[in-house]
């Protein structure tokens, strides 16, 4: 349990939230505010036959939840807040595990300094998380292979609009992502950047940017630049064309360099019946295990929307690659279908399947799930 490190990045969040809301409160300032807040509380009750996911001992449990919480708007000239909490408590009837609790916050501001200029962006965001970068264990289980994280980031930043077409954004950010579970890897990440916008023509624009960061893990530090440029082409109503590639240059602490393509591209074009979206991407992702890895994305989607409701299905391949060592670490494949009925106004049925196969270095997880 690292509670100490979670102490000092709430109270961090906690301090620039407040110094934010005090700055807005100034004399002349409130006036124009718009504030909103919105109280809620949830119970379920869920019944399992399995509820510590073993395959040989299997174990069932009645599972009480109660779930009170809130979320917050507040809108004013120079500041635009914006938070959403609860409070998670579950009680196992039959005492296969203690009751527990967590929390669930997403909270975020954007502090206008100067006027159309300089910027000030701090968000927090406070939940339970699958401790599998390839497998979410939060949709099927309360607590297997989880870890409750947190992760704080404030980024001061630069909007410079050049003539009436073209935008370039500079600035820094800080980020400190936090694990409650010993084996979840924390990580503080300083980050500058500039990234830019250029409108050509009307449906096509142009973009391309520069990343520096500094990343400190507790089992490994390393340093990253990335450069890339990027289009985007709106060839018909509702019907686009994207891309953007680049190169990630890697430095670990511990003298290995790598150098790594990723890209981001993908297509969206709708037919008369159907939308078809289509997108692959090389990116590096959150891995709570891992202190950096590489994930490639390939996927596609149909979907149709009707006069009450929608229907989509879609599928995806990933592999996920240890960038340090450039070890293929585990793959997944899925396949899923979802769609949704309007009953009544403010009343909708919904439904979704989704298949999973996965494939990894150990056997320790089931290969496949369903549901």
């Amino acid at each position: 349990m690292k509670n100490s490190a979670l102490f000092r990045t709430t109270i961090v969040q906690q301090v620039l939230f407040g110094t934010l809301l005090l700055l807005h409160l100034l004399p002349g300032e409130s006036l124009a505010a718009d504030y909103e807040l919105k109280p809620r509380i949830a119970i379920s009750e869920e019944y399992t036959d399995n509820v510590d996911e073993s395959g040989t001992s299997a174990r069932e449990e009645f599972i009480t939840r109660a779930m009170p919480g809130f979320s917050l708007r507040y809108l004013a000239p120079r500041l635009d807040l914006t938070s959403s909490y609860n409070f998670d408590y579950r009680h196992y009837a039959k005492g296969t595990k203690g009751d527990e609790f967590t929390h669930n916050l997403e909270a975020s501001s954007t502090l206008t300094i100067v006027e159309n200029l300089f910027f000030l962006q701090a968000s927090d965001t406070y939940k339970r998380v699958s401790l599998d970068v390839a497998r979410d264990t939060t949709t099927e289980s309360l607590f297997n292979n989880q870890s409750d994280q947190n992760v704080g980031t404030v980024s001061p930043y630069l909007v410079w609009r050049v003539g009436n077409n073209s935008t370039i954004k500079t600035g820094y950010r800080y980020t400190n992502t936090w694990y409650r579970e010993s084996s979840g890897i924390d990580k503080r990440e300083h980050y500058a950047f500039v990234d830019a916008s250029h409108e050509v023509l009307p449906r096509f624009s142009f973009t391309w940017g520069y990343q520096f960061s500094d990343t400190g893990t507790s089992t490994q530090n390393y340093q990253r630049h990335n450069a890339y440029g990027g289009f985007r082409y709106e060839y018909a109503d509702k019907s686009f064309l994207f891309g953007q590639a680049g190169n990630t240059w890697q430095m670990f602490d511990n003298g290995i360099n790598v150098s790594n393509l990723f890209w981001n591209a993908g297509l969206t074009h709708e037919f008369p019946m159907v939308t078809l979206t289509l997108e692959t991407r090389v990116q590096y992702t959150e891995d709570p295990l891992q202190s950096s890895i590489k994930e490639t994305l390939y996927s596609g989607r149909l979907s149709r929307n009707f006069e009450r409701g929608s229907l989509e299905l879609s599928s995806g391949y990933s592999e996920y690659e240890i960038t340090e060592t450039g070890v293929i670490d585990r793959k997944k494949a899925s396949v899923g279908a979802s769609g949704r009925y309007e009953i009544l106004d403010r009343t909708n049925l919904s439904l979704g399947l989704l298949g999973e196969k996965f494939s990894q270095r150990t056997v320790a997880d089931y290969p496949s799930k369903s549901f």
